[in-house]
């Protein structure tokens, strides 16, 4: 029926050229017809065209013979255009390798205490992988290499790029979208995939996501050693300067009492006071001889009395020096005071060596606990893309979209059945 109006209609507009042609000028040729109602009325041109009633009536035969499944059709038309011709190419770079540390000596555990242990390389490759996924190493790809504005770059597709008003929430989540992470428990191996709309760049992502990921780990061992070495440093010189303390107050002690080692100036007044004993003694015993023999006024009996006197006299004033009831300058006080600033210098010098020691051991410990990226795959520049899947889109949204269709006709079954 369109297709006799639409033939009156030309028929109509034929006899109306034909009627306002004068009779001087020639004929038109088809041709121009055309072109004459092209310039006059491109829409209705358009639409008298046989490709559009072509396409009118085959439309309306599928809507006659298909109803709304034409729908899933035309949807899946869209699809496979857009994702066969429109869809941006997506790049891949990909990486793997295990975090170590150069003085590992970590025995893996067996058995039972194996179920729920966590190793130390294991802990570390979590927190890699938490890092890569974070908003601070989106930012930082964005600063060292521009990542933001290669994902908004206008050579890819509306729906592949992100958008130039995006937040750096949206970058966030756009980058966690095309990136992806993947811990291996058994060999503790990071596998990290990163897409790029240019294999290139692909290639320079990925190299630049292990640098980044290689300096984040050093730098948390490394922040952990140097507070250790401030602390074994500190702990050096608060005992050098106890140990100086003490040596000071030692030398300030033999200085006031003009003693340089009361223990051996006890020594040798503890033998002085012995010979002196001794010597008494037997001047004592000359005495006894003497007066069995002489008069007690005698010289010589007088002079051995004398004699002992005077010894006995030194021998009370040797042992005064010794011990005192009395005052402070008594040796034994003096050589109590000694041992009680020798011990604190031992004790202080005991310390002095013990963290010097720990400072060693801290500088060793440090260089053990250096960690390193262990690379088993490089990232390598792709030669064809591997995003979007394009048989695999579009066979699930097609899929997808025959369970809408399947479903929206079931609903309309069971409510068109209870109106009824």
């Amino acid at each position: 029926m369109s297709d006799i109006v639409n033939e009156s209609t030309q028929v109509a507009s034929a006899k109306k050229v034909t009627s306002e042609v004068k009779p001087s000028e020639a004929p038109m040729t088809p041709a121009k017809r055309k072109l004459n109602k092209l310039k006059r009325d491109p829409l209705q041109f358009f639409k008298d065209s046989q490709a559009y009633l072509k396409t009118q009536k085959g439309l309306d035969y599928t809507w006659a013979k298909m109803g709304s499944f034409a729908l899933v059709i035309a949807a899946s038309m869209v699809l496979i255009i857009y994702f066969g011709m429109i869809a941006s190419p997506r790049y891949v770079s990909e990486t793997q390798f295990v975090v170590k540390q150069s003085g590992s000596g970590e025995i893996p555990l067996a058995g039972l205490a194996s179920l729920g242990a966590v190793s130390g390389t294991m802990r570390d490759a979590l927190i890699i992988k938490e890092f890569i996924e974070s908003r601070d190493m989106a930012v930082a790809l964005d600063d060292s290499i521009g990542l933001k504005g290669h994902y908004q770059q206008a050579g890819a597709d509306w729906f592949s790029r992100l958008s130039s008003s995006a937040t750096v929430e949206d970058y966030v989540d756009y980058y966690k979208k095309h990136i992806q992470v993947h811990h291996d428990e058994m060999s503790d191996i990071l596998y990290v995939e990163v897409q790029a709309f240019d294999p290139d760049f692909a290639l320079t992502l990925a190299d630049k996501v292990l640098e980044l990921s290689e300096k984040f780990i050093n730098n948390i061992g490394n922040k952990m050693a140097t507070e250790q070495l401030r602390y074994a440093q500190g702990e050096v010189e608060r005992s050098h300067d106890i140990l100086k303390k003490q040596q000071t107050r030692l030398l300030a002690f033999q200085d006031e009492n003009k003693l340089y080692s009361p223990e051996q100036e006890g020594g040798a007044l503890v033998q002085a006071i012995n010979n002196l004993q001794g010597e008494i003694i037997k001047a004592d015993a000359r005495l006894k001889e003497l007066r069995a023999v002489m008069r007690d006024d005698a010289p010589e009996v007088r002079s051995q009395r004398n004699l002992i006197d005077s010894m006995s006299k030194q021998l009370a004033e040797e042992k005064s020096r010794l011990t005192s009831t009395t005052g402070d300058q008594s040796l034994n006080k003096v050589n109590t005071i000694y041992q009680e600033i020798k011990l604190s210098v031992e004790l202080a010098s005991d310390l002095y060596k013990s963290s010097l020691a720990s400072l060693e051991s801290v500088r060793a410990d440090a260089y053990r606990k250096l960690k390193h990226l262990l690379i088993v795959q490089h990232p390598a520049l792709a030669e064809e893309d591997k995003y979007p899947r394009r048989a695999y889109n579009i066979l699930t949204w097609f899929v997808t979209l025959l369970l809408i269709y399947l479903v929206g006709r079931l609903v309309f079954a069971i409510v068109k059945e209870h109106k009824d």
